[in-house]
């Protein structure tokens, strides 16, 4: 049983999208090799949008990269952890 070619924006047909942020369907299967190679082809993208500016490329990398998507809800998650855990700390001491 033969599949067929991949449908367009994916390389595999499985549903694999090498664009894919790993915030939407498609990244699941992306390997991280692909993964690095969106994230090089976008660097080279912003230094030259940013005209060798390397810090507003890193800037703009942090919220577009494929990974950002992920990275910001870890942060998120972190945050709240880190807030639910003071929070107990505090109702847990004795009182002066």
């Amino acid at each position: 049983m033969t599949q067929g070619p991949p449908q367009p924006g994916q390389d595999t047909a499985t549903g694999t999208d090498p664009d894919a942020r790993y915030d939407t369907p498609g990244y699941e299967d992306k390997s991280m090799g692909q993964a690095g190679n969106q994230d090089q082809e976008l660097v080279d993208q912003l230094i030259e949008d940013a005209d060798g500016d390397l810090e507003a490329a890193a800037e703009r990398f942090e919220q577009e990269s494929a990974g950002a998507p992920a990275l910001a809800r870890q942060a998120a998650d972190d945050h709240a952890t880190g807030q639910r855990k003071a929070d107990e700390n505090k109702a847990a001491e004795p009182p002066a």
